[in-house]
């Protein structure tokens, strides 16, 4: 009968080729976010908001505009029409 460690998935990611590609990843969810938060530069909070993030072994890509899922998914604006949200979170998926 075969077994596994029960450290393995720290082992593997810690390994320095799976950090790597891990970074890489991150790096290139984020410069899509980056470029349609940039075609949306409407007052700078939401570009100014965006963090890239390395731990040790993980990485993030945040937004944290207290409006970003009105910005993100859309809203009605104030005169009722609806203004399309840009996307930025689906472009890192």
């Amino acid at each position: 009968m075969s077994s596994l460690r029960n450290d393995l998935n720290a082992k593997i990611a810690h390994m320095p080729g799976v950090k790597a590609a891990v970074r890489d990843d991150l790096e290139s969810r984020a410069t899509r976010v980056r470029a349609v938060v940039a075609d949306h530069i409407h007052d700078g909070h939401v570009s100014a908001s965006l963090k890239v993030r390395t731990n040790i072994v993980d990485s993030t890509v945040s937004i944290s505009d207290p409006a970003i899922y009105a910005i993100n998914y859309g809203h009605k604006s104030r005169n009722g029409s609806w203004v399309e949200g840009i996307h930025a979170i689906e472009a890192g998926l």
